[in-house]
């Protein structure tokens, strides 16, 4: 959820060797721009919602999105090293079948997007870009996913754990200034020791691999990560953790689009719909093992 946390460097590696990557603040790529994906089939005017596409669009046989290729498994490069893949690239190839036209990939610094699309440099972007009131007043957001944060255990998971509500009188590990730092400190801990279950007591690291380790030692029961992020994470780790429970604090992620480009924001909000209606959104959700991300419809501006 790119909105004050973020994964910085694809997970793979960082996994195999210690746990997750670490999440923090911002999220520019280093190196600021980087190459974009080639470009996959042609144009098809034959497609159900091409003529919903400005003309802009169409004359240009393309949507040119800008991400931020550093945040597994929404968006990251593949092991060439130039290839997007990810939930978000794969979600664009869904919508330029219904649209007919592809979405190439072009890979520039988070904090940078929304003003590119803004300069028409990109016609979109889709990153896991939370949909925030704040960000409203700049672009308009088709939102297509939800966010939150789970729990990630120790494989079996041996305490039992099934809500977050089971957490409070335990000891977690997180990464320190996260979300789910915040989470924990200023909600749940509060909720815990209002209804008498005890404390919830944090050990705070400034790397998520030094939290996982926490949990892997049984030091601590538990952590809390972003929802897909804990799913891609408990995949790769060679069978060492799992995800239990709902996420909290779930929130929209959407493809922001320029507030002048009412058209084209418009044509992927039908595209959206149509891949809800026809069960190819819960198809790409459940290959990524993140069902609870479902969003009912496809809506506009719905962050709050």
């Amino acid at each position: 959820m790119k909105m004050i946390t973020r994964v910085l460097a694809p997970l793979t590696a960082v996994v195999l060797a210690a746990g997750l990557a670490a999440c923090g603040n911002g999220g520019a790529a280093a190196g600021g721009a980087g190459p974009a994906t080639a470009s996959p089939a042609g144009v098809n005017t034959a497609a159900p919602l091409y003529a919903k596409l400005p003309q802009a669009v169409k004359d240009k046989g393309s949507i040119q999105v800008g991400t931020d290729a550093a945040y597994a498994p929404m968006e990251y490069y593949d092991t060439d090293g130039k290839t997007v893949i990810g939930f978000d690239k794969d979600l664009g190839d869904l919508l330029g079948a219904k649209l007919g036209v592809p979405f190439v990939y072009n890979n520039s610094t988070f904090d940078g997007l929304i003003t590119q699309i803004n300069s028409k440099r990109f016609d979109v972007a889709i990153t896991a870009m939370s949909d925030t009131p704040e960000r409203q007043q700049e672009v308009d957001f088709v939102d297509y996913y939800l966010s939150g944060s789970v729990m990630i255990v120790k494989a079996g998971n041996p305490h039992g754990l099934k809500s977050v509500d089971d957490l409070c009188g335990q000891t977690i590990a997180l990464q320190r200034g996260t979300v789910q730092d915040d989470y924990v400190t200023n909600d749940l801990d509060t909720k815990c020791q209002q209804a008498g279950k005890g404390k919830v007591n944090v050990l705070a690291f400034d790397h998520e691999s030094e939290a996982m380790l926490q949990i892997q030692q049984d030091r601590a029961v538990a952590g809390l990560q972003d929802y897909p992020v804990a799913v891609y994470s408990a995949k790769q780790s060679a069978g060492k953790y799992e995800t239990v429970g709902d996420q909290v604090t779930a929130a929209p992620l959407g493809i922001a689009v320029s507030k002048q480009d009412t058209q084209l924001r418009d044509a992927l909000q039908e595209a959206l719909q149509s891949a809800i209606d026809d069960g190819s959104y819960a198809k790409l959700l459940d290959t990524y093992g993140t069902p609870q991300s479902a969003v009912q419809q496809a809506s506009i501006n719905s962050g709050k």
